[in-house]
């Protein structure tokens, strides 16, 4: 599946969630879940890069640092998880308890960038 159609697809499932938006506020929640369902295949494709090349890089003289990947990733989780506190304010109930691919996602995230 291409990136566009798992962003459609992803939308489609936030949407669902925010059925029950107040009208006045349907346009700012539209725009929040476009951008949330982006920000989570983009997620999903980082995992992948991660897991595929690693998150450290270490140079010829065996220092190491974050790949830009894993860079990227910190950043974009940050703002993910900004978005949907933001949708959640806007409903007024907490989307986050729910059990979903991404919070699958991060706890198999968090599990292997520690070790």
């Amino acid at each position: 599946m291409n990136n566009n159609k798992k962003i459609k697809t992803e939308y489609e499932r936030l949407k669902k969630l925010f059925a029950s938006v107040d009208p006045t506020k349907t346009e700012l929640v539209d725009n929040l879940l476009n951008e949330a369902a982006f920000m989570k295949v983009q997620l999903s494709n980082l995992q992948e890069q991660i897991k595929k090349y690693g998150a450290i890089q270490i140079s010829s003289k065996g220092n190491q640092r974050q790949t830009e990947a894993a860079k990227y990733y910190t950043k974009l989780v940050n703002s993910y998880g900004t978005v949907i506190k933001t949708l959640n304010a806007i409903m007024g109930k907490n989307v986050m308890d729910e059990d979903d691919e991404f919070d699958k996602f991060m706890a198999k995230m968090s599990e292997w960038i520690i070790c």
